[in-house]
Protein backbone atom coordinates (compact mmCIF):
# COMPACT_ATOMS: atom_id res chain seq x y z
CA UNK A 1 0.00 0.00 0.00
CA UNK A 2 1.34 3.45 -0.90
CA UNK A 3 2.13 5.90 1.87
CA UNK A 4 -0.35 8.73 2.43
CA UNK A 5 2.30 11.45 2.40
CA UNK A 6 0.72 14.49 0.75
CA UNK A 7 1.73 16.30 -2.42
CA UNK A 8 2.13 19.37 -0.21
CA UNK A 9 4.89 17.71 1.83
CA UNK A 10 6.61 16.20 -1.20
CA UNK A 11 6.66 19.48 -3.09
CA UNK A 12 8.12 21.27 -0.06
CA UNK A 13 10.91 18.68 0.05
CA UNK A 14 11.55 19.05 -3.68
CA UNK A 15 11.96 22.82 -3.25
CA UNK A 16 14.41 22.19 -0.37
CA UNK A 17 16.48 19.98 -2.69
CA UNK A 18 16.52 22.71 -5.37
CA UNK A 19 17.73 25.24 -2.79
CA UNK A 20 20.42 22.87 -1.52
CA UNK A 21 21.62 22.28 -5.07
CA UNK A 22 21.94 26.06 -5.42
CA UNK A 23 24.27 26.41 -2.45
CA UNK A 24 21.77 27.45 0.20
CA UNK A 25 22.01 25.96 3.68
CA UNK A 26 18.56 24.46 3.29
CA UNK A 27 16.54 21.83 5.05
CA UNK A 28 13.67 21.06 7.39
CA UNK A 29 14.18 22.40 10.94
CA UNK A 30 13.95 19.93 13.84
CA UNK A 31 12.16 22.44 16.02
CA UNK A 32 9.58 25.18 16.06
CA UNK A 33 10.81 28.70 15.39
CA UNK A 34 10.26 30.98 18.33
CA UNK A 35 8.76 34.36 17.51
CA UNK A 36 7.96 37.23 19.83
CA UNK A 37 4.42 36.05 20.40
CA UNK A 38 4.29 32.31 19.62
CA UNK A 39 6.02 29.25 18.18
CA UNK A 40 5.87 28.60 14.43
CA UNK A 41 6.25 25.37 12.49
CA UNK A 42 8.15 26.20 9.30
CA UNK A 43 8.47 23.31 6.88
CA UNK A 44 11.52 24.50 4.89
CA UNK A 45 14.22 27.01 5.76
CA UNK A 46 17.10 28.18 3.57
CA UNK A 47 19.98 30.30 4.83
CA UNK A 48 21.76 32.58 2.35
CA UNK A 49 25.14 33.64 3.71
CA UNK A 50 25.17 37.09 2.15
CA UNK A 51 28.55 38.72 1.53
CA UNK A 52 27.23 42.15 0.56
CA UNK A 53 27.83 45.20 2.77
CA UNK A 54 24.85 46.67 4.65
CA UNK A 55 22.99 43.36 4.55
CA UNK A 56 22.61 40.63 7.13
CA UNK A 57 22.43 36.96 6.19
CA UNK A 58 19.03 36.06 4.73
CA UNK A 59 16.89 33.35 6.28
CA UNK A 60 14.27 32.25 3.76
CA UNK A 61 11.01 30.84 5.04
CA UNK A 62 9.65 28.68 2.23
CA UNK A 63 6.08 27.79 1.36
CA UNK A 64 5.28 25.42 -1.49
CA UNK A 65 1.94 25.32 -3.28
CA UNK A 66 1.26 22.11 -5.16
CA UNK A 67 -1.79 22.79 -7.30
CA UNK A 68 -2.77 19.14 -7.27
CA UNK A 69 -4.25 19.48 -3.77
CA UNK A 70 -4.48 23.24 -3.13
CA UNK A 71 -7.49 25.30 -4.18
CA UNK A 72 -7.07 28.87 -5.39
CA UNK A 73 -8.98 30.27 -2.41
CA UNK A 74 -6.20 29.00 -0.11
CA UNK A 75 -3.43 31.00 -1.83
CA UNK A 76 -4.18 34.26 -0.04
CA UNK A 77 -4.41 32.46 3.32
CA UNK A 78 -1.04 30.78 2.77
CA UNK A 79 0.58 34.13 2.00
CA UNK A 80 -1.11 35.82 4.97
CA UNK A 81 0.09 33.11 7.34
CA UNK A 82 3.62 33.43 5.96
CA UNK A 83 3.54 37.20 6.43
CA UNK A 84 2.35 36.81 10.04
CA UNK A 85 5.20 34.38 10.74
CA UNK A 86 7.76 36.76 9.22
CA UNK A 87 6.43 39.70 11.24
CA UNK A 88 6.59 37.74 14.50
CA UNK A 89 10.15 36.51 13.83
CA UNK A 90 11.39 39.96 12.76
CA UNK A 91 10.60 41.21 16.26
CA UNK A 92 13.08 38.80 17.87
CA UNK A 93 16.24 40.57 16.64
CA UNK A 94 18.55 40.88 19.69
CA UNK A 95 19.97 44.25 20.87
CA UNK A 96 23.49 42.82 20.52
CA UNK A 97 24.36 41.42 17.12
CA UNK A 98 24.25 37.62 17.02
CA UNK A 99 25.48 36.71 13.55
CA UNK A 100 25.63 33.37 11.77
CA UNK A 101 29.33 32.66 11.83
CA UNK A 102 30.23 30.15 9.17
CA UNK A 103 33.11 27.93 10.19
CA UNK A 104 35.70 27.48 7.45
CA UNK A 105 35.41 24.08 5.74
CA UNK A 106 32.41 23.22 7.92
CA UNK A 107 29.78 20.89 6.54
CA UNK A 108 26.67 22.82 5.49
CA UNK A 109 24.43 20.18 7.04
CA UNK A 110 26.23 20.50 10.38
CA UNK A 111 25.80 24.27 10.24
CA UNK A 112 22.07 23.91 9.61
CA UNK A 113 21.70 21.52 12.56
CA UNK A 114 23.71 23.85 14.79
CA UNK A 115 21.24 26.66 14.03
CA UNK A 116 17.90 24.84 13.75
CA UNK A 117 18.52 21.55 15.54
CA UNK A 118 18.17 22.42 19.21
CA UNK A 119 15.01 23.75 20.82
CA UNK A 120 14.75 27.49 21.46
CA UNK A 121 11.91 29.45 23.01
CA UNK A 122 12.77 32.46 20.87
CA UNK A 123 15.06 33.10 17.90
CA UNK A 124 18.26 34.94 18.84
CA UNK A 125 20.00 35.56 15.52
CA UNK A 126 20.57 38.90 13.78
CA UNK A 127 19.30 37.97 10.32
CA UNK A 128 16.99 39.24 7.62
CA UNK A 129 13.85 37.09 7.39
CA UNK A 130 12.51 36.72 3.84
CA UNK A 131 9.42 34.87 2.63
CA UNK A 132 9.21 32.93 -0.64
CA UNK A 133 6.37 30.93 -2.21
CA UNK A 134 7.16 28.31 -4.85
CA UNK A 135 4.18 27.15 -6.91
CA UNK A 136 3.44 25.00 -9.96
CA UNK A 137 0.19 26.38 -11.39
CA UNK A 138 -1.77 29.60 -11.60
CA UNK A 139 -1.30 31.91 -8.63
CA UNK A 140 -4.33 34.05 -7.85
CA UNK A 141 -3.86 37.79 -8.55
CA UNK A 142 -4.97 38.88 -5.08
CA UNK A 143 -2.49 36.50 -3.42
CA UNK A 144 0.32 37.68 -5.72
CA UNK A 145 -0.43 41.35 -5.07
CA UNK A 146 -0.58 40.77 -1.32
CA UNK A 147 2.73 38.88 -1.41
CA UNK A 148 4.50 41.57 -3.41
CA UNK A 149 3.08 44.35 -1.22
CA UNK A 150 4.70 42.69 1.80
CA UNK A 151 8.01 41.78 0.19
CA UNK A 152 7.26 38.07 -0.24
CA UNK A 153 8.71 36.52 -3.39
CA UNK A 154 6.72 34.23 -5.68
CA UNK A 155 8.62 31.75 -7.86
CA UNK A 156 6.99 29.74 -10.61
CA UNK A 157 8.20 26.13 -10.79
CA UNK A 158 7.70 24.04 -13.96
CA UNK A 159 5.20 21.26 -13.37
CA UNK A 160 7.22 18.75 -15.43
CA UNK A 161 10.71 17.67 -14.40
CA UNK A 162 12.83 14.95 -15.92
CA UNK A 163 10.20 14.10 -18.53
CA UNK A 164 7.41 13.50 -16.02
CA UNK A 165 4.99 15.67 -14.09
CA UNK A 166 5.71 16.44 -10.44
CA UNK A 167 2.42 14.72 -9.61
CA UNK A 168 3.68 11.58 -11.37
CA UNK A 169 6.98 11.67 -9.46
CA UNK A 170 5.08 12.12 -6.20
CA UNK A 171 2.98 9.07 -6.98
CA UNK A 172 6.12 7.00 -7.63
CA UNK A 173 7.80 8.26 -4.45
CA UNK A 174 4.74 7.39 -2.34
CA UNK A 175 4.75 3.90 -3.81
CA UNK A 176 8.46 3.50 -3.08
CA UNK A 177 7.91 4.48 0.56
CA UNK A 178 5.98 1.23 1.04
CA UNK A 179 9.13 -0.77 0.12
CA UNK A 180 11.55 0.93 2.53
CA UNK A 181 11.01 -1.77 5.17
CA UNK A 182 11.30 -5.42 4.19
CA UNK A 183 9.30 -8.29 5.72
CA UNK A 184 11.84 -8.66 8.50
CA UNK A 185 11.53 -5.02 9.47
CA UNK A 186 14.93 -3.99 8.06
CA UNK A 187 15.62 -0.98 5.89
CA UNK A 188 16.17 -1.62 2.20
CA UNK A 189 17.97 1.71 1.66
CA UNK A 190 21.68 1.68 2.40
CA UNK A 191 21.68 5.29 3.59
CA UNK A 192 19.07 4.50 6.26
CA UNK A 193 20.83 1.28 7.30
CA UNK A 194 23.80 3.36 8.44
CA UNK A 195 21.64 5.46 10.76
CA UNK A 196 21.15 2.73 13.36
CA UNK A 197 20.40 5.19 16.16
CA UNK A 198 17.40 6.50 14.19
CA UNK A 199 15.83 3.11 13.46
CA UNK A 200 12.89 3.46 15.88
CA UNK A 201 12.21 7.06 14.83
CA UNK A 202 12.14 6.19 11.12
CA UNK A 203 9.88 3.18 11.74
CA UNK A 204 7.47 5.33 13.75
CA UNK A 205 7.24 7.87 10.93
CA UNK A 206 6.67 5.21 8.27
CA UNK A 207 3.89 3.74 10.40
CA UNK A 208 2.28 7.18 10.70
CA UNK A 209 2.39 7.67 6.93
CA UNK A 210 0.24 4.60 6.38
CA UNK A 211 -2.56 5.93 8.57
CA UNK A 212 -5.43 7.81 6.98
CA UNK A 213 -4.51 11.06 8.69
CA UNK A 214 -1.30 12.10 10.35
CA UNK A 215 0.25 15.16 11.90
CA UNK A 216 4.02 15.35 12.05
CA UNK A 217 5.96 17.31 14.65
CA UNK A 218 8.96 19.34 13.41
CA UNK A 219 11.53 16.68 14.37
CA UNK A 220 9.44 14.02 12.59
CA UNK A 221 9.14 16.22 9.50
CA UNK A 222 12.93 16.63 9.58
CA UNK A 223 13.42 12.84 9.71
CA UNK A 224 10.90 12.38 6.89
CA UNK A 225 13.00 14.73 4.75
CA UNK A 226 16.03 12.53 5.53
CA UNK A 227 14.12 9.49 4.25
CA UNK A 228 12.95 11.44 1.18
CA UNK A 229 16.55 12.31 0.29
CA UNK A 230 17.54 8.64 0.41
CA UNK A 231 14.55 7.62 -1.73
CA UNK A 232 15.27 10.03 -4.60
CA UNK A 233 18.86 8.75 -4.76
CA UNK A 234 17.55 5.43 -6.07
CA UNK A 235 17.96 4.58 -9.80
CA UNK A 236 14.21 4.91 -10.39
CA UNK A 237 14.50 8.66 -9.79
CA UNK A 238 17.73 9.39 -11.71
CA UNK A 239 15.94 11.51 -14.31
CA UNK A 240 14.37 13.64 -11.58
CA UNK A 241 17.59 14.20 -9.62
CA UNK A 242 19.59 14.97 -12.77
CA UNK A 243 17.05 17.62 -13.78
CA UNK A 244 16.99 19.11 -10.28
CA UNK A 245 20.75 19.60 -10.49
CA UNK A 246 20.27 21.57 -13.72
CA UNK A 247 17.76 24.00 -12.19
CA UNK A 248 19.21 27.16 -10.73
CA UNK A 249 17.92 30.27 -9.03
CA UNK A 250 18.64 33.55 -10.80
CA UNK A 251 17.18 37.06 -10.74
CA UNK A 252 15.68 39.44 -13.30
CA UNK A 253 15.51 43.04 -12.09
CA UNK A 254 15.68 41.75 -8.52
CA UNK A 255 12.88 39.20 -8.99
CA UNK A 256 13.94 35.58 -8.31
CA UNK A 257 13.29 33.16 -11.18
CA UNK A 258 14.10 29.57 -12.06
CA UNK A 259 16.38 28.79 -14.98
CA UNK A 260 17.30 25.37 -16.33
CA UNK A 261 20.30 24.60 -18.51
CA UNK A 262 21.83 21.61 -20.27
CA UNK A 263 25.58 21.83 -19.55
CA UNK A 264 27.76 20.82 -16.60
CA UNK A 265 27.97 23.41 -13.83
CA UNK A 266 31.74 23.58 -14.27
CA UNK A 267 31.25 24.95 -17.79
CA UNK A 268 29.38 27.96 -16.40
CA UNK A 269 32.18 28.67 -13.92
CA UNK A 270 34.78 28.44 -16.71
CA UNK A 271 32.70 30.72 -18.93
CA UNK A 272 32.48 33.53 -16.37
CA UNK A 273 36.22 33.35 -15.66
CA UNK A 274 37.02 33.49 -19.37
CA UNK A 275 34.62 36.39 -19.77
CA UNK A 276 36.30 38.33 -16.93
CA UNK A 277 39.74 37.70 -18.40
CA UNK A 278 38.67 38.82 -21.87
CA UNK A 279 36.94 42.00 -20.68
CA UNK A 280 39.68 43.06 -18.26
CA UNK A 281 42.40 42.63 -20.88
CA UNK A 282 40.53 44.77 -23.43
CA UNK A 283 38.50 47.08 -21.18
CA UNK A 284 39.37 50.79 -21.19
CA UNK A 285 37.53 52.04 -18.12
CA UNK A 286 37.87 49.48 -15.35
CA UNK A 287 37.91 51.25 -12.01
CA UNK A 288 36.00 51.24 -8.74
CA UNK A 289 33.56 53.93 -9.81
CA UNK A 290 32.24 51.76 -12.64
CA UNK A 291 31.87 48.54 -10.63
CA UNK A 292 28.11 48.53 -11.24
CA UNK A 293 28.82 47.80 -14.92
CA UNK A 294 29.17 44.02 -15.35
CA UNK A 295 32.21 42.61 -17.12
CA UNK A 296 30.80 39.12 -17.42
CA UNK A 297 27.82 39.66 -19.74
CA UNK A 298 27.04 36.88 -22.22
CA UNK A 299 24.46 37.42 -24.96
CA UNK A 300 21.83 34.75 -25.61
CA UNK A 301 18.98 34.48 -28.10
CA UNK A 302 15.36 33.64 -27.26
CA UNK A 303 14.08 31.11 -29.79
CA UNK A 304 10.58 30.68 -28.38
CA UNK A 305 8.27 32.28 -25.84
CA UNK A 306 5.11 30.72 -24.48
CA UNK A 307 2.78 31.03 -21.57
CA UNK A 308 2.92 28.65 -18.63
CA UNK A 309 0.22 27.24 -16.38
CA UNK A 310 0.31 30.66 -14.74
CA UNK A 311 -0.73 33.17 -17.39
CA UNK A 312 1.34 35.85 -15.62
CA UNK A 313 4.59 33.90 -16.17
CA UNK A 314 6.33 33.33 -19.50
CA UNK A 315 8.69 30.54 -20.44
CA UNK A 316 11.57 31.80 -22.58
CA UNK A 317 13.47 29.07 -24.40
CA UNK A 318 16.99 30.22 -25.17
CA UNK A 319 20.18 29.22 -26.96
CA UNK A 320 23.50 30.84 -27.82
CA UNK A 321 22.47 31.06 -31.49
CA UNK A 322 24.89 33.18 -33.51
CA UNK A 323 26.17 35.09 -30.49
CA UNK A 324 29.87 35.11 -29.63
CA UNK A 325 30.23 33.20 -26.36
CA UNK A 326 33.03 31.28 -24.58
CA UNK A 327 33.70 27.95 -26.24
CA UNK A 328 32.72 25.92 -23.16
CA UNK A 329 29.08 27.11 -23.38
CA UNK A 330 28.61 27.28 -27.15
CA UNK A 331 25.95 24.53 -26.90
CA UNK A 332 24.12 26.15 -23.96
CA UNK A 333 20.31 26.03 -24.11
CA UNK A 334 17.36 25.77 -21.77
CA UNK A 335 14.39 27.68 -20.39
CA UNK A 336 13.82 30.50 -17.93
CA UNK A 337 10.47 31.26 -16.26
CA UNK A 338 9.90 34.98 -15.78
CA UNK A 339 6.86 36.85 -14.42
CA UNK A 340 5.59 39.64 -16.65
CA UNK A 341 5.90 42.08 -13.73
CA UNK A 342 9.70 41.66 -13.87
CA UNK A 343 9.95 42.67 -17.54
CA UNK A 344 9.90 46.08 -19.20
CA UNK A 345 7.59 46.11 -22.22
CA UNK A 346 9.51 49.00 -23.77
CA UNK A 347 12.81 47.17 -24.20
CA UNK A 348 13.88 44.35 -26.49
CA UNK A 349 16.47 43.00 -24.09
CA UNK A 350 16.60 41.95 -20.47
CA UNK A 351 19.39 40.82 -18.18
CA UNK A 352 19.46 37.86 -15.85
CA UNK A 353 21.94 37.53 -12.98
CA UNK A 354 23.02 33.98 -12.17
CA UNK A 355 24.99 33.58 -8.90
CA UNK A 356 27.51 30.74 -9.18
CA UNK A 357 29.90 31.02 -6.24
CA UNK A 358 30.38 33.52 -3.42
CA UNK A 359 31.27 36.78 -5.16
CA UNK A 360 31.08 35.19 -8.62
CA UNK A 361 28.09 35.50 -10.93
CA UNK A 362 27.23 35.32 -14.60
CA UNK A 363 25.12 37.90 -16.45
CA UNK A 364 22.99 36.67 -19.34
CA UNK A 365 21.53 39.26 -21.69
CA UNK A 366 18.56 37.93 -23.65
CA UNK A 367 17.53 39.33 -27.01
CA UNK A 368 13.72 39.23 -27.33
CA UNK A 369 13.50 41.08 -30.65
CA UNK A 370 10.28 40.03 -32.37
CA UNK A 371 8.39 39.25 -29.16
CA UNK A 372 5.72 41.81 -28.30
CA UNK A 373 5.30 41.70 -24.52
CA UNK A 374 2.46 44.23 -24.66
CA UNK A 375 0.31 41.76 -26.60
CA UNK A 376 1.08 38.97 -24.13
CA UNK A 377 0.62 41.04 -20.98
CA UNK A 378 -2.66 40.32 -19.17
Amino acid sequence: MSATITDYHLFQFLVAVILRNNGYIAGVPRRHMGGRGTQHQVNVIAVDLNNSPFSFNNVLLIEGISHNNTTNCNHINIVKNLKATLLDLEQTLPPNKQLIREIAAANRGDLFHRIYGNRKDKETLTVNYVGAVFYTGEFTPCAREYAHAHGIHTIYTPHCLGGQSIVGWNRAIRKYFSTILDQEGQFTLRGLQKKTNKYQDFCHILTKLHSRSYNLMPHENHDLFTIYNEVIKQPEFDKLTRHLKKITLASVNGSPVLLDYNLPYRNLITAVLQSYEDKTSHGRAIDQQTKFKPLNTINLEVIDCKTTRDKNVLEFQYTTGTQKVPEVIKDLSGSVYIPLTALDCRTKRFRLKLPLKAGLSLIFEFNIEGINLKEIKV
